[in-house]
């Protein structure tokens, strides 16, 4: 069985991150983030809670979840957020907003790239509570985005999903 702490002990290893997070520019990715989580003491592994999901054909599946560092994201506010989430997909279109996260890099952008200027889905976000909000497109139509990789830098929290754990 997959765990957190499992994830979490293979992101260690460069060879895992380039099967997670490689594939760009020799490899960019993969070493950006793997320089970023080794560098760093706060960081873990969490799951990921869906709260809404729009099948657009042909492998363009786009998700909202949730998300706690430190653990599964509250029942009511689970009902709270998939409410709210599956409204604002039907009112503003899921596919401007997705994003692949397939590296460690700024779960809102960081006001460097173009997740920034979208906010609407990251801000059902719950940030005094602790609970963050992601728009997320696919990798593959048919994988479920589950795990999620982070690390805290300074103020920065970092994210990438993890679809082949």
């Amino acid at each position: 069985m997959t765990t957190r702490a499992a994830i979490a002990a293979k992101l260690d290893d460069f060879s895992f991150q380039k099967m997670n997070f490689g594939g760009f520019l020799m490899n960019k990715r993969a070493k950006s983030s793997h320089a970023l989580w080794t560098r760093t003491a706060d960081k873990g592994v969490t799951e990921l809670t869906l709260l809404t999901t729009r099948d657009y054909g042909e492998g363009n599946v786009y998700d909202v979840a949730a998300f706690t560092l430190d653990g599964t994201v509250p029942a009511e506010v689970v009902s709270e957020l998939r409410q709210q989430a599956d409204a604002l997909a039907d009112q503003v279109n899921l596919r401007a907003h997705g994003y692949v996260y397939t590296c460690l890099e700024p779960w809102d952008g960081g006001g460097t790239i173009w997740i920034s200027k979208k906010p609407e889905f990251r801000a059902l976000s719950r940030l005094d509570q602790g609970i963050y909000v992601i728009p997320i497109q696919r990798l593959t139509g048919t994988v479920e985005p589950r795990w999620l990789a982070w690390a805290r830098e300074g103020d920065q929290l970092n994210v990438a999903i993890v679809y082949k754990p």
